[in-house]
């Protein structure tokens, strides 16, 4: 594999940059969305209508519609920002950051029922939402929000919009913890939902929780969200590091890798946990390794040749809800750019754990050879996130 020169590397992340914000974005929510329709206006006419939503179709997820993940890319988007202004000191990031947390903001406080984080909002209202959130929506979110809290970025304001959000979605969970609510975050009418259930979980989905809790205590400085953590510390600290061989789900190890990240550098008080926590995290770093191969057989999607209406889609049976199956094109786009660069990512986030040539020539293949003029999919923002973290980490050098 050939080598690509920094500047090269630099000149296809801005590039990603430029068409994730020209294309993901909407002004209106400040949200990103899962794909386009179009590469030119409207963009986002597949997005489900105000109808649509307000009768919950075609799931209360709104899997597969486009818009079931922006408070996951919202997260993401948000660490790409403070990881760019590490690299570089880039003032302009705080422009971007302002803008990332309207939306973490919107999201955040929108609904009725205090704490809920909803997945995305209608940029056709500003308002219409669908009432299932997910564990994956509060991992990443509760990550953004503790990177942006400790970045020179925020403002006071900020800080006490962020506090004020932390503690409503923790006094959540603490009410839901229990059997009776089967320890779900549960939807926007109190049922438990299909994806949204925080303990008694696979070893893979086990630190999330008190992950949440500790950036509680972090951001607040309330000792009951520390007392809260400690209650599902260790548990969760010896199941991440059991996740069967057999599971082979990038974001699922990313979103692990993201848990540890902020349990490993919260945890102060306990040597012997925090060391677990390390190894968790040496343990994720290890099994990603397998899935940056996947960027060998990237080839770019063409979209004219695409129907990414998801009403003509054929309906599935998404862990008990109906959804449209994803065209294989996409789900193409997703093999070879976004999972290889998620499995790079979960690497780059492991503590003195430098990538491997190989694996350092797999970040420069995939970010080298991606054209991301043609991405159709949110795919675009995992490479961002790889090439920051490793320009912020001094791997790649960047201006």
């Amino acid at each position: 594999m050939s080598t690509v020169s920094d500047r090269r590397l630099q000149k296809k992340a801005n590039e990603a940059w430029r068409y994730a914000w020209q294309r993901l974005f909407h002004p209106r929510t400040q949200l990103f969305y899962d794909f386009v329709s179009s590469f030119d206006e409207p963009r986002f006419d597949h997005l489900p209508t105000v109808e649509e939503i307000g009768r919950q179709y075609p799931n209360t997820n709104g899997w597969g519609t486009g818009m079931e993940d922006s408070a996951i890319s919202a997260g993401v988007v948000m660490s790409i920002v403070c990881d760019r202004f590490l690299a570089t000191g880039d003032a302009g990031m705080r422009a971007a950051a302002k803008k990332v947390f309207a939306g973490m903001v919107l999201c955040g406080t929108l609904s009725p029922a205090k704490g809920l984080v909803l997945r995305s909002v209608s940029p056709r209202d500003g308002t219409s939402h669908y009432i299932e959130s997910s564990r994956d929506q509060y991992t990443h979110f509760a990550h953004g929000l503790w990177r942006f809290y400790h970045s020179p970025l925020t403002d006071d304001a900020q800080r006490a919009t962020m506090r004020e959000m932390i503690a409503a979605i923790c006094a959540r969970l603490e009410r839901n913890m229990t059997p009776e609510y089967g320890f779900a975050i549960c939807m926007e009418d109190d049922r438990p939902g299909n994806v949204d259930k925080m303990w008694d979980v696979a070893p893979h989905e086990a630190a999330r929780l008190p992950m949440i809790y500790l950036i509680g205590w972090d951001l607040t400085g309330d000792r009951h969200w520390h007392a809260q953590y400690r209650r599902y510390a260790r548990r969760a600290a010896k199941a991440s590091l059991q996740v069967p061989l057999e599971m082979r789900t990038p974001y699922a190890y990313l979103q692990e890798q993201v848990s540890l990240e902020a349990l490993y550098a919260l945890e102060n008080e306990d040597a012997a946990l925090k060391e677990t926590w390390r190894q968790g995290m040496e343990f994720v770093a290890g099994r990603s390794e397998r899935f940056t191969w996947q960027c060998l057989d990237y080839q770019p999607v063409d979209i004219t040749t695409l129907d990414l209406d998801w009403r003509r889609w054929p309906m599935q049976d998404w862990w008990g809800r109906m959804a449209g199956e994803w065209p294989e094109e996409l789900n193409r786009e997703f093999r070879t750019i976004r999972e290889p660069a998620e499995a790079l990512l979960s690497q780059l986030m492991c503590t003195g754990r430098p990538l491997s040539v190989d694996q350092r020539a797999l970040l420069e293949r995939l970010i080298g050879q991606t054209d991301f003029s043609t991405i159709i999919t949110y795919s675009s923002l995992y490479p961002l996130a790889a090439y920051w973290r490793a320009a912020a980490l001094g791997t790649i050098k960047a201006q």
